[in-house]
């Protein structure tokens, strides 16, 4: 090869080189640039993590006290519905000579089945026991577990009073759609309020 030939060849290969030089640094250039976006939207994708953080957190907290809202609400109402009855000692058109709030039992069956139960308030005298569910709003589904459960489980846990004969009523500041039909079909009476008083329809009561 020649001089002339040589520094041809030499000149192409210095231009490659100058190129890929050139393309070197515009890659350089893109990865920084790439570089940067990737640490903006970590950045970004930080403060939305902590904005979510803080978002749920505020929400445990709100459900936290209308929790505790709901929970004092449901308290009161047993109390205020409590202190209608045990004033009037009237239920079915039955006069009761006790009438208790809060009663819990557990009985421990011989398969080693735990009963466990809480009923809100509770009438008694010789003959009947009437078992109120109270509620602040009372819900369809509280009116059929009062039926299909509690009761059972209320003669099973004080079988002393198992022979008796069971009146149910559900109590409640407001009522579900549904609600007072339901305990309506299933001879429960219902309490409820009528401006200051506690308006009590029981006609339709049936024996459990």
């Amino acid at each position: 090869m020649d001089i002339e030939n040589f520094e041809q060849e030499f000149a192409k290969v210095w231009a490659t080189l100058d190129r890929t030089d050139n393309q070197i640094a515009e890659t350089n250039k893109q990865l920084a640039e790439a570089k940067k976006i990737v640490a903006e939207t970590s950045r970004k994708v930080d403060a939305t993590t902590e904005n979510i953080d803080k978002y749920l957190a505020e929400i445990k907290e709100t459900r936290k006290e209308v929790g505790g809202l709901g929970k004092s609400y449901g308290m009161h109402a047993e109390c205020y519905f409590f202190e209608s009855l045990k004033k009037s000692k009237q239920f079915g058109g039955i006069s009761y000579n006790y009438v208790g709030d809060d009663l819990k039992g557990t009985r421990l069956m011989p398969n080693g089945e735990r009963i466990d139960g809480q009923f809100d308030i509770v009438m008694e005298n010789g003959d009947y026991v009437a078992i109120i569910e109270v509620k602040s709003k009372v819900q369809k589904e509280d009116v059929k577990k009062l039926v299909e459960k509690k009761i059972g489980d209320f003669k099973m846990i004080f079988q002393q009073y198992a022979n008796k004969l069971f009146y149910l009523g559900v109590a409640g500041f407001s009522f579900d759609k549904n609600a007072e039909e339901e305990a309506m079909n299933s001879g429960v009476g219902i309490l409820k309020l009528s401006g200051e008083n506690v308006e009590i329809k029981d006609q339709h009561l049936i024996v459990y």
